[in-house]
Order: structure tokens, then sequence, then C-alpha cells
């Protein structure tokens, strides 16, 4: 399968595999309005997906087919995309030139960047302007993901009887959702905390594109298993506690619990600042003028009061459907976006990126 940077039709579906959950999403577009159309999210059972790998497809496939076939979706052609843990991407200046030399010209460059076997991995590039550190030359953009790991998503998507025709990346989708809900930011340097079940990603943005990135290795999951070796529960018992579906009467829980999730929670605000700080170190003292806080777990009472204080800078939890709208016809899709809109990020940039762009 190619690996596909593009952009499809007026109705796109994005599905976004995550490590605990799945998240399908159909928009629509008409006119120069979207419109959220159907949406699901499906929780996956412990162990389903280890590191972005899926250790049996058919029975994740087969959660994917029943939510497909519940929401009324027709749609064959789905985009997904890989973490981006299983990818590398480049911004390289490049001479000016057509498109059929560029691409003859970026096997060979591309070998200098990537660091396994250019025979083991696809990829792609896209053209993002003329460079602004080398005047004359275009930046190009090249994101190449491992052979075996985009199989390995192909082959889910192939047994749900669906069509993956775009490999996106969870990174980009992220930023695409961002430009797309937030343009009055496009000349700020801004940062996007993205706190997921597995890890948070922090992005630097500017002028709608990347100019950094840091993956940390802590997320949801492993609050989740500190929630549970404290206070000897099942993950499920922690996990329920930690989102607010279920709460512990003991004397005394409420308090030991708030103060425990404080010290969780500081773990990841600590990294998240070293990590801007660490930018601003190698970018003239230059700081994001906001940060948004996205993902599962960013809604946890105490990151966004915490960050703001370590940096004195804002911090607000983004809205992935800030530029959606609904169908009056579908109040309860509305109502459930509404609820989940901190899982969405990754799905409604991969449904935009399979949205003809107008």
């Amino acid at each position: 399968m190619k690996f596909s940077l593009g952009f499809g039709g007026r109705t796109g579906v994005g599905i976004d595999i995550g490590s605990s959950f799945i998240k399908i999403l159909r928009l629509s577009i008409s006119g120069n309005k979207f419109y959220a159309d159907d949406m699901d999210v499906i929780t996956l059972p412990e162990g389903s997906i280890t590191n972005g790998i899926i250790n049996d497809p058919a029975p994740v496939a087969s959660y994917i087919k029943s939510s497909i076939l519940r929401l009324g979706i027709k749609e064959k052609n789905v985009v997904i995309s890989l973490p981006c843990r299983h990818v590398i991407i480049k911004t390289i200046n490049m001479p000016k030139m057509k498109d059929s030399e560029l691409s003859a010209s970026l096997y060979y460059e591309a070998q200098q960047y990537i660091t396994y076997d250019i025979n083991e991995v696809s990829y792609d590039y896209i053209v993002m302007g003329e460079s602004p550190s080398a005047p004359g030359n275009n930046s190009v953009m090249i994101v190449a993901g491992k052979k075996d790991i985009i199989e390995n998503r192909n082959e889910l998507i192939h047994e749900c009887g669906l069509n993956p025709f775009i490999m996106d990346v969870d990174c980009i989708a992220i930023e695409n959702m961002f430009n797309f809900n937030y343009p009055e930011d496009f000349d700020d340097i801004i940062c996007v905390a993205e706190i997921g079940a597995s890890e948070t990603s922090v992005h630097i943005i500017r002028k709608g594109a990347n100019i950094f990135r840091r993956d940390i290795p802590i997320g949801g999951i492993s609050i989740t298993e500190e929630i549970a070796k404290r206070f000897q529960l099942n993950f499920t018992e922690a996990e329920n506690i930690k989102t607010g579906v279920s709460v512990k009467e003991e004397d005394g829980f409420k308090e030991s619990y708030s103060t425990f999730l404080d010290i969780l929670t500081s773990r990841i605000t600590s990294e998240i600042q070293r990590t801007i700080d660490y930018f601003a170190a190698n970018n003239d003292r230059q700081y994001p003028r906001k940060i948004y806080l996205a993902g599962g777990s960013s809604v946890l009472k105490g990151f966004s009061k915490d960050l703001e204080s370590r940096l004195n800078i804002p911090v607000e939890l983004l809205n992935p459907l800030r530029n959606i709208l609904f169908s009056p016809k579908n109040a309860s899709v509305k109502e459930q976006m509404e609820v989940n809109f901190h899982f969405l990020n990754i799905a409604v940039g991969l449904a935009l990126r399979g949205l003809e762009k107008e």
C-alpha cells in the first residue's frame, strides 16, 4: 500500500487505533462547513495492542465491523494512521524542481535521514513551500514508516472489509486538527500536549507546521497502573476511579487519592515543562504563547493548573470539535462527541484528511 499524505473526497472516515480505544469518526463537508455524522469509541480488551502493534487483528476487526454496521457507515475508503514512535519525520531543504525530478531525487536524499534500511520502509513527502532558512529552495517534509508496521494495520482494516486508502501519522493528524480548529494561532508559537494512553506527545507548532516534538513515555495507562498498585485495586477498578465512573467511600480515601493523583500528574507536567524549557533554550528563549492540553487524561484534575503555574503560560483544554457542526437530526452524535471530545483529536485529524480540501 502507498504511504499517502494526500486528501480524499467529500466524506471522510477516520479510524484512530489507540492502545486502549479505537475511535471511529465520519465527517462530511457541505460548502465550507464541516459536519460530524457518526462516531464511536470502542474499548479494547487489555493486551489487544502493545506498543502500537495489533497482536491479533481478527477479534479487534470484529469490534470495528460491528461498530461500522451499527453506525450505518457505507464508505469503504478510510483513513488510518501510524503511531509516531514507528515513524521518522524529517524536514529538509531541496532545490525547486518538477515533481518527477523531486520524487527521483528524494529516493537518494531520504537514505541520509532514514535510519532503517530504505527497502524496509514506505515513505512519502510534502512540499511545504519556500524554505525560510534557504531562499530559493523548498522545505520538503519526508515521512517514513516501517513496512511491517504498516502491513500490521492494513491487515486489520482489510479484515474489516475496508480500504485504508490513506495512511497518516498520529502526530501529523493532531497538528492538522489543531490548524483546522485554531487558525487564529497560525502566526504564534503554540504547544499542544497530547496525554494519550501510553505516552505524552509534546508538539511545538508555528505557521501550521511542527517545529519541535518530543514523546514522553508516560500516559494514562501508567497513571492507572500506579493507582492500582498504590490502593491495591485491579486495573479496571483503578481506571473507573480515575475517570470518575466509580467512587470509593472508605474513610480518608478521597483525600489520599487526591494527593496521590497530584503526584502522578506532576510527573507528566514536569516533563512537559522540561520539554518546553529545552525548546526555548535552543530557540532564542522563545516560549509558546499558549499551551493546549489534549488526550484522554488531559481532563484529570490538576493538569492545567499545575502546568500553568510551572511555566506561567496560559493553559486550556483543546477542543477538536471547535469548528465542526452537528446536524439537528443527529442529536445523539452531538451528545456523544461532546462527552468524548478529549479522545477525538487524532480521529478528527484523520477524518479531515479524508475530505477534499476546498
